[in-house]
């Protein structure tokens, strides 16, 4: 793919977030726009759920109908061991919006590319962001630097304004010298595995355990995807011996293990995840702002990713198109926003890990208690 040498918009980063504000940009505003992603096209990506309201902001980027079309499916509701021994059901009120999703996360990724190509964006795949430099005190834009991870060529080009999409490392902010406020770090680790025997339910599955706590649920390409959420000191244990750690605890779990151990799995693919609770101090500037997990990160258990980058990718479109238009009297409240998103956060998430007394001596519920409380 050749690259031009200036844009006016570089979003970095192809995630839901950075693809969003790729959308929704150019459908406002009549710009350049390149979006640069790291991984390489079809890579595999952690979250696939999302609440009914996603449909309204896939209505807002032109994609509901192509979402209806794609093969996602729908969830009933969940099934849960926390805070007690039991298991305990929390199905899905009847919503106008309809239900909450399952998604194929690949297919979602790949509808919003193809709709930020259709609209004029450009995508690249495996363009690697790393370094930033203001062009001049007195002029717009900076000079991004990036490596190509097929053939290791460095490219360097001129952008405008830049969307900083990077997830939670939010690297183009640290590349100008912010700083990110990091409340909690933990670590998921996640199997994919082919369903090709069982009758396995479309409920969510979520069990606490003494060193953090397990998620399950069955995917719309008849996928299962099994993920423990602890403390980064489990992660050698639980990658020992191939993943055989992580097999042997997912195995001792009293509700999940035993439900698995009904299905015939086969092909397992295993990964690991930094999880971050944190946020950025400066969010936006007068030529960038960060977006998604860049500008603010979630515990998984929040359950809030993508329907959160969707979200700020489409208000990025506001604070852009100002931007080029010079418009004085765009009022730009986005990083007030974030941050009150973020303090609604924190006492969700407190609140549902103070639901789990059981293991007071852990160490996992002991930090997790203490923390944004």
């Amino acid at each position: 793919m050749k690259l031009e040498s200036k844009y006016d918009v570089v979003v970095l980063g192809g995630g839901p977030a950075g693809l969003a504000a790729a959308i929704a940009i150019r459908m406002k505003a009549p710009v350049s726009v390149l979006v640069a992603e790291g991984q390489a096209k079809g890579q595999e990506r952690i979250g696939e759920s999302c609440p009914p309201d996603t449909i309204l902001l896939l209505r807002q980027l032109g994609l509901d109908k192509a979402f209806y079309q794609g093969g996602h499916s729908t969830c009933p509701g969940y099934a849960s061991v926390w805070g007690h021994p039991q298991v305990g059901y929390n199905d899905f009120i009847v919503n106008p919006l309809g239900p909450s999703w399952r998604l194929n996360r690949k297919a979602f990724d790949q509808m919003l590319a193809d709709q930020a190509t259709h609209l004029g964006a450009q995508v690249a795949w495996s363009l690697r962001f790393s370094d930033a430099q203001k062009i001049s005190p007195e002029v717009d834009g900076y000079t991004l630097q990036f490596l190509q991870a097929v053939d290791k060529s460095v490219h360097r080009l001129q952008a405008r304004f830049v969307i900083d999409a990077t997830g939670a490392q939010a690297r183009f902010a640290r590349a100008l010298g912010f700083s990110k406020t990091i409340e909690d770090q933990l670590v998921a680790v996640v199997r994919f595995a082919q369903l090709s025997g069982g009758n396995m339910t479309r409920q969510v599955q979520l069990e606490a355990s003494p060193d953090g706590w397990w998620y399950n649920a069955l995917l719309p390409d008849e996928r299962v995807v099994s993920m423990l959420v602890t403390d980064t000191a489990q992660q050698p244990l639980l990658r020992a011996g191939n993943f055989q750690g992580f097999e042997q605890a997912l195995a001792d779990t009293s509700f999940i293990g035993p439900t698995l151990q009904k299905l015939h799995l086969q092909a397992p693919q295993y990964y690991t995840w930094p999880v971050f609770s944190g946020i950025l101090d400066t969010i936006t500037g007068e030529d960038w702002m960060a977006v998604g997990d860049a500008a603010s990160s979630f515990d998984p258990i929040a359950a809030q990713g993508i329907y959160k980058a969707l979200s700020d990718g489409l208000f990025a479109a506001g604070k852009v198109a100002a931007f080029f238009q010079k418009d004085a009297t765009y009022s730009d409240n986005f990083s007030d926003r974030i941050r009150q998103r973020y303090e609604g956060y924190r006492q969700h998430r407190a609140y549902w890990y103070a639901l789990e007394r059981r293991w007071p001596e852990c160490d996992f519920w002991q930090r997790r208690l203490g923390k944004l409380s």
